[in-house]
C-alpha cells in the first residue's frame, strides 16, 4: 500500500480512526487534548467536540446523534447537538490514578476497556504502576478481564468472532481472549511477541479476509493472516504510527492515524505529516467497528 497525507492535523497524538457510513464521515480522537473530531474527506469538512479531559476512545453510536467517548474518568455518552456528557459507568471509582485509555464495543454492544497510570507518559512512571482490562456489559456490569495492566490498546476481533486480539503495548505482545458472542471474553494468552521484530504494537484492523494489521512505533504496520502467520511489513511515512482503520464507500480506504510524540522542531522538519491522518487503498477491503448500543 501506498499512503499518502490526507489530513495534516498536526496533533501530538491522534488515535482511534473509525468511519460512519451513515454519513461518510471518519472519527478520530486528540488524545491528549481530549478532542474528538468528525472529519468528512470528500469536502475536507471538519466538526470537533472538546471534552476538556483526556480522551481513550471515540466511537459512533447506533444513536446517530450521540458518540461514546471512553475519557480519563469513565465511559459516557456524549449528544453531538449540545456537547453535553452523560456518565455510562466507572470501571475504577474513586482510583484518581488512573485514567482510560484505548476502548472498543464488540458485536453485542459491551464496551471493552483498560486503564493505565496517568504518570505513564511522564519520566517518573515505575513499572509497579498498574491498571486493568474490563468488559462491561450493556446493563453497565462490570467484569475486570486482566490485573496489573501497564499498557493495552486497541481491541479486534477474528471474522467468525471466537477470539478477540488486543495490543500489549507496554510488553509488546499481541494477546488472544477466547471469545463468545454470548459470554463475551474467555480465556487469554500470549499469541505474538514483537519485542526485537516490529516493535511496539498499537492500534489495529481486520479486514474481510482475517487479516489483522498492527501499527507498530517503529514505522512499521505488520499484516498477519487469519491464523496469526506474518504476511508483510508494510513500510510507512513516519515513525510514531498509531492506529489505524478501514473507510469509504467500498470499505477499502485505509487510514492511520500518527503521532509526534516527544519529538523536537529540528526532528519534525524530516516528519511531514507525523501527527496527522494518512490513507492507502487497499486490495482487500476492511470490516467496519461496531458501534455503541
Amino acid at each position: 500500500m501506498q499512503f499518502e497525507l490526507v489530513h495534516d492535523a498536526n496533533v501530538c497524538l491522534a488515535e482511534t480512526p473509525i468511519w460512519d457510513r451513515r454519513n461518510n464521515c471518519l472519527y478520530w480522537t486528540d488524545m491528549f487534548e481530549g478532542e474528538i473530531f468528525e472529519y468528512h474527506p470528500a469536502s475536507g469538512a471538519e466538526r470537533k467536540w472538546s471534552t476538556g479531559k483526556r480522551i481513550g476512545s471515540a466511537v459512533p453510536s447506533e444513536d446517530p446523534g450521540v458518540l461514546f467517548a471512553a475519557l480519563e474518568d469513565g465511559m459516557y455518552r456524549l449528544d453531538k447537538e449540545s456537547g453535553v456528557l452523560s456518565l455510562i459507568v466507572c470501571p475504577e471509582p474513586g482510583n484518581e490514578k488512573n485514567c482510560y485509555n484505548d476502548t472498543r464495543i464488540d458485536s453485542e454492544g459491551r464496551i471493552y476497556t483498560s486503564s493505565l497510570a496517568k504518570s505513564y507518559t511522564t519520566p517518573h512512571y515505575t513499572p509497579e504502576e498498574t491498571g486493568a482490562f474490563y468488559q462491561i456489559e450493556r446493563d453497565g456490569t462490570v467484569k475486570k478481564l486482566l490485573d496489573g495492566v501497564n499498557q493495552l490498546n486497541c481491541m479486534v476481533w477474528n471474522l467468525d468472532n471466537t477470539k478477540m486480539w488486543v495490543a500489549d503495548t507496554y510488553n509488546k505482545r499481541l494477546l488472544e481472549w477466547d471469545y463468545d458472542s454470548a459470554r463475551g471474553a474467555g480465556g487469554c494468552r500470549t499469541a505474538l511477541d514483537f519485542n526485537g521484530k516490529q516493535g511496539t504494537p498499537d492500534g489495529m484492523s481486520v479486514d474481510t479476509e482475517g487479516n489483522l494489521y498492527i501499527c507498530h512505533w517503529s514505522g512499521t504496520i505488520s499484516v498477519w493472516d487469519k491464523n496469526l502467520r506474518w504476511k508483510a511489513d508494510i513500510p510507512f511515512p513516519v515513525e510514531q504510527v498509531c492506529a489505524c482503520g478501514f473507510g469509504g464507500g467500498d470499505m477499502r480506504d485505509f487510514y492511520v492515524t500518527t503521532a509526534r510524540y516527544g519529538y523536537t522542531r529540528e526532528q519534525l522538519a524530516d516528519r511531514r505529516g507525523a501527527g496527522g491522518i494518512f490513507m492507502a487503498r487497499s486490495p482487500i477491503a476492511g470490516l467496519p467497528n461496531h458501534f455503541l448500543r
